[in-house]
């Protein structure tokens, strides 16, 4: 498998974790890669490893989206970046979490389709990946608000697939279990009891693991669109409701 059909990429949430792990691979298969995320400081750094093009911006902001990426041929976009709600009931769940979680994973797709898809389009050539989590198919207790817009995601996807039908821009959906990414612990206040609730002891997926999965995908055929993919842990059961925990914590 080969991206040599693909020259410029853009990874959202690329600061660390799967976006981080992305920009790597995607670096390492010589593409030119536009890293974006909120943390200057940190793209710097990742700019330094791996000689990618940082790119402090919030997604949020559709006309700062549009004026930063909107002028960019790029044939590859991989909507990584996810916002976490704490853990609670969906009738709990504050209006700022609300808003978070619906500002980055919602709207923030939003705004780099627009600024990105047209050109696609155009030139009869891309492949747009979408993050979502299984969460977005099965259900999760004490985080509604970030399985909701998953779930929107999930649609959102199918949805593009349908509005490209027939223009040679792949769609994939990539669902993943639980990751190590430190991501899980803004869902607690106490961020060490999150790491021990969701990580001590729990052979969990790495952010690498689903980089090279990206990396599968977008290195298919063009006649082959992986449209859907569901990545979990091994000890991991559908739906998070079982999950073996190997170590003595």
């Amino acid at each position: 498998m080969s991206l040599d059909r693909y020259r410029i990429a853009v990874v959202t949430g690329a600061s660390r974790g799967i976006g981080a792990a992305t920009v790597r691979q995607l670096r390492i298969a010589g593409v030119e890669v536009y890293a974006v995320a909120r943390s200057a400081e940190d793209l710097t750094s990742l700019a330094r490893e791996t000689g990618c093009r940082p790119l402090a911006l919030d997604i949020s902001h559709r006309d700062a989206v549009l004026s930063a990426l909107g002028t960019l041929d790029a044939d590859v976009l991989v909507n990584n970046a996810s916002a976490f709600a704490r853990s609670a009931a969906s009738w709990e769940t504050s209006p700022d979490d609300i808003d978070a979680v619906v500002d980055v994973n919602i709207k923030g797709t939003f705004n780099c389709l627009a600024a990105l898809v047209p050109g696609m389009k155009a030139r009869g050539l891309g492949h747009v990946v979408n993050l979502s989590s299984m969460a977005a198919t099965w259900a999760i207790s004490g985080m509604p608000a970030y399985a909701m817009t998953k779930a929107a995601l999930h649609n959102l996807s199918q949805t593009l697939r349908l509005d490209l039908h027939g223009s040679g821009v792949r769609v994939s959906e990539i669902a993943p279990g639980r990751v190590e990414t430190g991501a899980h612990l803004a869902m607690l206040d106490d961020r060490d009891e999150g790491r021990r609730r969701f990580y001590e002891g729990y052979e969990s997926l790495m952010a690498e693991d689903i980089a090279e999965a990206i990396m599968f995908v977008l290195g298919s055929p063009q006649r082959m669109d992986v449209s859907f993919m569901e990545i979990v842990p091994t000890d991991q059961s559908y739906g998070g409701s079982q999950f073996h925990r190997r170590g003595n914590v």
